[in-house]
Formats: C-alpha cells, sequence, structure tokens
C-alpha cells in the first residue's frame, strides 16, 4: 500500500494519508483512519500512519495528545472505535497470536521489592518458550552490578533497566517503550538512549517510544510523529521537521509548538 505524503501549504508539516483509509500489509504497524472516543472527547481523530521494519519512532505531545491511547490499541488492551489497526499482520482487537513477537514496557513497572532482577528473569524464562539467554541480558542490558539485589535496594534508573530488559526477553519484533525515561536523572536517562541504541543497532528490531521529552526523541528516533489533540500534525526525521517549522525553529521543541499552533484548531 503507498503512504502519500503532503505538506499542508498553511503549516509547512507533513502529514500523513493512506490512500484509501487502509493499513498496509508490509508495516510492522499501520493505522487506517483509526478514531476512539472517551464519553464526548476524541482521544484519536482519524489516525493514520506506519511504522516500517526496522524504524526507531517516536511519539511526541502533551499529556492528553493521544499518545498512551495509540499504544494501547497497538497492545490490545483498548479497541479502535473505527479505523482498521495492524500490528505484525494482526488486528489486536480480535487475533492475539502476534503476542509473543513484541515486547512492552509500560510507563511504571511495579515490581516486589523482595525480589531481584535475576528472580524476575527466571521466571519470564518460564513464561515465554523462546527467551535470550541469561547472559546475553547481563551484558546488552549492563545488569551484572545489580542483578541480585533485591529491587528496593536499587535505584530508579536500574529498575528500569530491568524492565527494559525483560521487555525484550523473548527477543521481540516490536518493541513498545511507553515514557521509558520519566521519572529519571539527565545522567541515568543518557545511560538508558546508549542501551537503547545498543538493542537496536543491528537493525532487526522496530521499536516505538512515546515521550515528553523532545530532547529524547532528536538523541534516539529516525522518524517523529507529531501529535495534538488525536492527530497526527507532522511527522518525519528531526531536521526535516525543523525545516519545516520554518526559520524560527532552532530544535524539535521550537518545530512542535510553531506546527501546533499553525495547524488547523491546533494549540500550543
Amino acid at each position: 500500500m503507498q503512504t502519500e505524503y503532503s505538506i499542508a501549504a498553511d503549516i509547512g508539516a507533513a502529514t500523513t494519508e493512506m490512500a484509501d483509509g487502509s493499513p498496509s500489509r508490509g508495516a510492522i504497524v499501520a493505522f487506517g483512519g483509526v478514531t476512539k472516543m472517551y464519553a464526548h472527547r476524541k482521544a484519536l481523530d482519524r489516525v493514520s500512519f506506519e511504522i516500517p521494519v526496522g524504524e526507531i519512532v517516536a511519539l511526541v505531545g502533551p499529556n492528553g495528545a493521544g499518545k498512551t491511547t495509540m499504544l494501547e490499541i497497538m497492545m490490545g488492551l483498548r479497541r479502535a472505535d473505527e479505523g482498521s489497526v495492524s500490528v505484525l499482520n494482526c488486528d489486536p482487537a480480535f487475533d492475539r497470536s502476534y503476542v509473543s513477537r513484541i515486547g512492552v514496557q509500560i510507563q511504571q513497572t511495579k515490581f516486589f521489592g523482595s525480589l531481584t532482577g535475576r528472580d524476575y528473569i527466571r521466571f519470564f524464562e518460564r513464561v515465554y518458550p523462546n527467551c535470550l539467554s541469561i547472559d546475553v541480558m547481563l551484558e546488552e542490558f549492563e545488569l551484572k552490578k545489580f542483578v541480585d539485589r533485591p529491587l528496593s535496594k536499587i535505584s530508579g534508573g536500574e529498575r528500569q533497566r530491568i524492565a527494559l530488559a525483560l521487555a525484550m526477553i523473548n527477543d521481540p519484533e516490536f518493541v513498545i517503550l511507553d515514557e521509558p525515561t520519566v521519572g529519571l536523572d539527565p545522567i541515568m536517562r543518557r545511560e538508558f538512549w546508549n542501551i537503547i541504541r545498543k538493542a537496536h543497532a543491528n537493525g532487526r528490531k522496530t521499536l516505538l517510544f512515546s515521550t515528553h521529552h523532545m530532547e529524547e526523541a532528536e538523541a534516539l528516533a529516525s522518524r517523529v510523529v507529531m501529535l495534538s489533540g488525536g492527530r497526527i500534525v507532522a511527522q518525519g526525521g528531526v531536521a526535516q521537521l525543523v525545516s519545516m517549522a520554518g526559520g524560527d525553529a532552532r530544535n524539535l521543541d521550537d518545530a512542535y509548538n510553531i506546527i501546533v499552533s499553525k495547524s488547523v484548531g491546533g494549540g500550543a
């Protein structure tokens, strides 16, 4: 399915429309005209986009923009009210066979403080039929220094690292990270970025993450999807989006504010 890109003259932003509103079978994820309502509010409003194999895609926008709703629909936790959804060529609302092929790190992972990271790894090894070896896990996610300590005795950044490792223990094709560095200080955030880059280095995995931190999107994403009021107002590479926003945009944060303020019905 061909994805058509158009540049809206009034905002200078790239928007994506599927040719017939239906998802492509070749994409890891495809939304075609997806709408989701909560009471009388549209959390998502006719959203169409695709994620090809091997990309790192960032969803950016403030609280209420629709980021978490999009991720929950991909996970099969919510159903779209309208439109079509495909994740690994499955409709999450009806076909759960894709679940063993994805990995998920939610915003705040709740752990039993008396258990260790190794305890959790051993438990997850029993859940999935095929897992990375524990030696690979310890090396790739840099867990050796704290994996045998009770989780109540390690830092928030170290717990986040355990959560990321558990999200990837089944060697998934597609990884969803919902605000993966929330609550981390700048140093820990950058350490976490390095681990994400390492996990994606060979290009075998497709990663999608949501974030409030534009700097995080700039550092990690090959493509950024900008959300406002449940709609995609622009998407593209970081340099492309900054260029589209015009001369006043110095970075992605500026670009987001300019594009949203100029979009129809948008607000800064």
